[in-house]
């Protein structure tokens, strides 16, 4: 191979180096950026590793005021609704919910608690419960 080749071979592969470590790479949002795709309504999605939480449905509902609401239904037909709890985000990919109901803790399940939980900004965006677990809330509605 003459060297003029090897040198444009060289260059190409450090261009799609850069491209995708480029497109990999995602910004911090700042809370106001963070706001608008956080609020809305969110579900559970309960996958294998909580399943045996005994969990029907879980919603929450972010408003853009601040507030928070949990509607939160088990398997047993027990409810839970709370509509003036708090959230914020918090940079870094967190996300503090005021006094949302825990049910995957024994230890705490059924006290409402202050719990900072992370967030991927995916499409659409998620919230983790625990990153090694596949349980998380997704967003299913914007805030109107």
């Amino acid at each position: 191979m003459n060297e003029a080749l090897r040198c444009r071979i060289a260059l190409g592969a450090l261009a799609i180096a850069l491209l995708l470590s480029a497109a990999s790479c995602r910004k911090t949002p700042n809370p106001e950026e963070a706001h608008k795709p956080l609020t809305g309504k969110w579900r559970l999605v309960v996958k294998s590793d909580c399943a045996h939480w005994g969990v029907d449905s879980d919603t929450l509902f972010l408003h853009s005021d601040g507030r928070m609401e949990q509607h939160l239904k088990l398997l047993n037909g027990k409810k839970y609704d709370s509509a003036q709890e708090r959230w914020e985000y918090l940079p870094d990919h967190s996300i503090s919910l005021d006094r949302r109901l825990i049910v995957s803790d024994p230890q705490y399940a059924g006290i409402p608690q202050l719990e900072v939980l992370i967030v991927e900004f995916s499409q659409p965006p998620v919230i983790l419960l625990n990153p090694h677990q596949n349980c998380f809330y997704e967003r299913f509605s914007s805030d109107q």
